[in-house]
């Protein structure tokens, strides 16, 4: 059976979510995935693929998974391995916001020094009833400036659940049809 790797960071719940989402539509297609938070994420060997998640927070990812990332780029460079972004900057699918989002993926890349075969941009949750009362408003200000929801009674999610979903199958099959490295370094296909 396949076996890809899952790792995650959350801030705030939204980046978990997708992670379970994805492994679930993975699972569905007989595939074995291991799902961990970036803190206790085993390193990538063993595995047939690699996917990673991070969560944008005042323009850059965490520092968790740039570390991760850093510190198995040789393994990562050998499997299949992609890479799922989540920020309010994708909740506006147009070009101009596409791009910045793709931008923080292109200095994730720099900084790192990986390349992900597959990338995932997805929009994430503003949860603006479990925020403390100056990410409120400041949540709310930023929001504003992009004519988004600035109502605070209320959350809002702006997940894709569908493009997550294809996402996930995209992997799969990329992962499947990758050739397999055995213990003693001989690829088969």
């Amino acid at each position: 059976m396949t076996k890809i790797l899952l790792v995650f960071h959350t801030s705030e719940g939204q980046t978990a979510k997708i992670a379970d989402r994805i492994a679930a539509t993975l699972r569905n297609a007989s595939v074995d995935v291991a799902v961990h938070e970036v803190s206790d994420a085993p390193g990538p060997e063993g595995f047939d693929g690699v996917i990673v998640g991070d969560s944008i927070h005042a323009v850059h990812h965490s520092r968790p998974l740039t570390r991760y990332l850093r510190g198995h780029r040789t393994a990562l460079d050998t499997m299949p391995f992609a890479l799922f972004q989540v920020s309010l900057t994708s909740a506006n699918p147009d070009a101009e916001h596409t791009a910045s989002a793709q931008a923080l993926v292109d200095e994730l890349m720099h900084a790192t020094g990986v390349v992900p075969d597959v990338v995932g941009l997805f929009a994430g949750a503003l949860l603006y009833t479990r925020y403390g009362w100056i990410k409120r408003r400041v949540m709310r200000a930023i929001v504003r400036k992009e004519g988004g929801d600035t109502d605070m009674s209320r959350d809002y999610e702006y997940t894709d659940w569908d493009a997550v979903e294809a996402f996930a199958r995209d992997v799969g099959r990329l992962v499947r049809a990758a050739p397999l490295v055995h213990d003693d370094g001989v690829k088969t296909s």
